[in-house]
């Protein structure tokens, strides 16, 4: 089993401030609930924790403030991914799976694509799924 620690994405204090202004108005705390200074004691520490029980790791934190303008490209509203922001997260997962000697392509699926589920029937996916797992073994009753 390969376990890897991803600490969380930078935060852009104005962008989420305008943000909550835009859904609240004059009721938007002045303040925003997080900062970005504390978002990197909390990837540091993931960091450290990681080397301490000798898993992976992924520095989101570090790795997207690398770039220029990321608050905008990344955030689409301070605390959430953009696009670009998901492709991060996505290329620096593959590289630590490279490195543990996985491929991605070759990993079998344990749940159906959502795309395969059928909202009125979603047993079925899950069903035919099973079929063509040979390591269902956890499936029961479905």
């Amino acid at each position: 089993m390969l376990i890897v620690l991803i600490t969380p994405p930078p935060f852009y204090e104005e962008r989420r401030h305008e943000y909550l202004k835009s859904l609240l108005g004059e009721n938007a705390p002045k303040l925003s609930e997080r900062t970005n200074e504390v978002t990197g004691q909390y990837a540091r520490a993931c960091i450290e924790t990681a080397k301490e029980m000798g898993v992976m790791s992924v520095d989101l934190w570090s790795k997207m403030q690398e770039t220029d303008d990321w608050q905008n490209k990344f955030l689409i509203d301070g605390l959430h991914l953009t696009t670009e922001g998901n492709a991060i997260v996505y290329q620096e997962v593959i590289k630590v799976f490279n490195e543990a000697g996985l491929s991605a392509d070759n990993m079998p699926f344990d749940f159906p694509n959502h795309s395969d589920i059928d909202a009125k029937n979603p047993e079925e996916a899950f069903q035919q799924k099973c079929f063509l797992m040979s390591h269902c073994g956890f499936v029961r009753d479905l």
